[in-house]
């Protein structure tokens, strides 16, 4: 990507403007970032005042859900239950991942909370430098060209993107698991078997939902990839359980694994829902807690989710189900706008039907894509309305930080004056962009056949 972003900035004097002021923007912000990390690390120094007064932690305070991982990688040291039985009071008890992602998180108890803190802090940066470059390698490799000057010219937007700055915050994984989901779908389109089941088996063991990608072949009638895949996969995720279990112990790495599907199986029922009661919505933006919100948590609400989400997963059901039974038959890299659309189809359609939906990270990708695989003027409006809203929240947060101190901050914790958390921002840049790729991937159907043809 260095020669296009180069060749850009020789031509285009308002490129050489908006992005001298994004890095701008950027060295002040990894700067706060920075100073908002030692306030949280050495509480004792009163930085800025010390950390909020409802922060009942004594120490260093790590991000929120680094800090989950954490514990998780302790209770699994010690041999205690990872996942709580009844309902969760606080997202802080909540660990949704398999004990294997405990345990591989067990080497980084050795290190102080500052040194964990840095190095998931760096980890997170260099993961999405890398998915930006290999995006441009995608669509250089698969001849999108156009799609490569829009990656090319989204480069602030891809600096500015609130759901990275975010994920430095809490350092969750979601950026790296934009990262394995990027690199599980070049190894997709490309039917690199080796490649596809290593990153699909990693990301078995963290969240299983953005396996999405792996069903890309079978929508294009490429069944025996598809199934040899599958059967492989399976199989390396029983080793990596097994190997676990026997790390871990027999009889409590089984009871373990047995908890992991019963926590699974009733998450959604003991998860902490925000009714009417509470203040404002909060950053969980999926159609289930909106409409809990809306209506209160009873079990008439969170049934008319389940049919909401069902209605909404139609059309891409519907139209999946058209290419499976009429498929092209061609390697991903082959037809590569049908292969993205789809993958990015699946990747929205599962973030529909989850019922914690936080970040859309991949949508940095999309939304470049969009841009330069669309020839319809409307419909490249329709992906800046429905994404820019959404990606350039983080200037409007950190202005507040900057301007109202750490009082802008509210116990969960949120930003008090950041809108994403009265209205379902997420949810509806997710919508929006899924209903312009299911249109497309309608419109992409092959003609039925003639008889005798």
């Amino acid at each position: 990507m260095g020669s296009e972003i180069k060749h850009l900035w020789q031509r285009s004097k308002t490129y050489r403007i908006v992005l001298t002021a994004t890095v701008v923007y950027v060295v002040l912000r990894l700067v706060v970032q920075g100073v908002v990390l030692a306030v949280m690390l050495f509480p004792e120094a009163g930085i800025l005042g010390g950390v909020p007064a409802w922060v009942d932690v004594e120490g260093p305070v790590v991000p929120a859900d680094l800090q989950i991982y954490l514990n998780a990688a302790k209770h699994l040291s010690a041999r205690q239950d990872l996942y709580l039985k009844g309902s969760l009071e606080r997202l802080e008890d909540h660990y949704p991942y398999a004990p294997s992602f405990a345990l591989a998180f067990v080497p980084f108890l050795w290190l102080s909370p500052v040194g964990v803190s840095v190095v998931h802090t760096f980890l997170h940066i260099i993961a999405y430098g890398i998915m930006y470059v290999r995006w441009g390698r995608i669509f250089n490799r698969l001849g999108l060209d156009h799609a490569v000057k829009m990656l090319t010219w989204s480069l602030p937007v891809w600096l500015l993107f609130s759901s990275f700055w975010t994920d430095l915050g809490y350092l969750n994984i979601y950026i790296i698991m934009a990262l394995f989901a990027t690199l599980l779908i070049e190894a997709i389109l490309t039917e690199h078997l080796g490649w596809s089941l290593l990153w699909l088996s990693v990301i078995l063991q963290i969240k299983p939902h953005w396996t999405f990608a792996a069903a890309v072949p079978l929508l294009l009638g490429r069944r025996r990839f598809f199934f040899k895949l599958l059967a492989l996969t399976v199989l390396v995720y029983i080793a990596v359980t097994g190997m676990t279990v026997l790390i871990v112990g027999p009889a409590y790495g089984w009871s373990q694994y047995r908890d992991y599907v019963a926590f699974l199986g009733r998450l959604s029922r003991d998860f902490p829902w925000r009714g009417p009661e509470k203040p404002f919505l909060g950053y969980n933006h999926s159609i289930k807690q909106t409409i809990v919100y809306w209506f209160g948590v009873t079990q008439e609400t969170l049934r008319m989710a389940t049919v909401v989400k069902i209605l909404l997963l139609i059309p891409l059901g519907v139209t999946c189900l058209r290419h499976i039974l009429r498929p092209v038959n061609r390697r991903g890299d082959e037809i590569p706008q049908l292969g993205l659309d789809f993958a990015f189809a699946l990747y929205l359609g599962a973030f529909i039907w989850l019922d914690m939906v936080w970040e859309l990270s991949l949508g940095i990708a999309l939304y470049p894509y969009l841009l330069g695989t669309t020839q319809s003027r409307f419909a490249r409006t329709w992906a800046h309305i429905a994404f820019l809203p959404y990606a350039l929240l983080d200037p409007w947060r950190v202005g507040s930080l900057v301007f109202g101190g750490m009082d802008v901050i509210l116990p969960g914790p949120y930003v008090a004056t950041d809108p994403a958390i009265y209205v379902p921002l997420i949810m509806t840049t997710l919508l929006m962009l899924y209903a312009l790729l299911v249109t497309r991937l309608w419109r992409a159907m092959p003609a039925p056949r003639l008889a005798g043809v």
